[in-house]
């Protein structure tokens, strides 16, 4: 499994506009931050965890070609606001996107982008051609076993995800004792912080870092970052095993099989 950074940066990305800060106006191009997804990879399938505001300049930088399914984690702007740039991978692929989200997201987006799930114009290019499926529980998503669990953002939930060995928990400021029992033994933990201080609806970064050493993956990045963070002085903060990540990193992790939950 590969797990590609498409953004790193908080709703804003960085430079923020107007900021003249010294991370707004860095040469460093690891403090250039659009706003935060993933693309996972598994036998040559892409599956999109959420459709941030710059979908398009992410999949043109990081050559994209395909998006086979894609999963939201919250209906929060910065998460799902790209999701009219599936339609070029609509026009390229010839076929629907399937998109997964818990049934309050799903809702929400559907009600946001009706055309995007109409029936009218199915076949044309005005409108991207997705097929919503309700995530209730634990379920496969090609072959990936995804299971969801909710985690507090400020005063509203959203959902994380283990993905096989992966956990993507971004946009959360606490953890329940269930979402420590799902992330028991992952290999690969990737968790947002957007300032160093904790922040009322996200983790800081100090926060974040509490957190990995109670779940103890064997590797961990930092996504989610704000402008108010340097990555080379982060990097020079952080404890082994931990990364910042930035804009089009790619790691790898090996595939182990997660039983089904029951």
């Amino acid at each position: 499994m590969e797990v590609l950074f498409m953004g790193t940066g908080a709703s804003t990305g960085v430079p923020m506009i107007g900021c003249d800060c010294s991370v707004c106006q860095s040469s460093d191009p690891k403090n250039e931050r659009t706003r935060s997804s993933i693309m996972v990879r598994v036998d040559g399938k892409n599956i999109l965890v959420d459709t941030s505001p710059d979908l398009r300049i992410q999949s043109l930088k990081n050559h994209i070609k395909r998006i086979d399914a894609v999963i939201f984690t919250h209906p929060h702007a910065d998460h799902i606001l790209g999701i009219d740039e599936l339609r070029t991978f609509n026009f390229w692929q010839k076929e629907e996107i399937p998109v997964f989200a818990d049934p309050e997201t799903l809702g929400t987006v559907m009600k946001m982008f009706p055309y995007a799930f109409s029936e009218e114009n199915r076949g044309g290019l005005t409108r991207p051609r997705l097929a919503p499926r309700e995530i209730v529980g634990a379920m496969k998503i090609n072959e990936i076993q995804v299971t969801p669990f909710p985690v507090k953002h400020g005063p509203v939930y959203n959902h994380a995800l283990r993905l096989d060995d992966l956990v993507y928990l971004t946009d959360c400021n606490e953890v329940s004792d269930e979402g420590m029992e799902v992330m028991k033994g992952v290999d690969t933990l990737i968790i947002g912080a957007v300032l160093y201080e904790p922040h009322a609806s996200h983790f800081g970064i100090w926060q974040a870092l509490d957190l990995i050493e109670r779940v103890q993956p064997r590797q961990a990045f930092l996504t989610h970052l704000s402008h108010r963070i340097d990555y080379n002085e982060l990097t020079s903060r952080l404890p082994s095993g931990v990364q910042a990540a930035f804009d089009g990193l790619t790691v790898s992790l090996p595939r182990r099989k997660i039983p089904v939950a029951s």
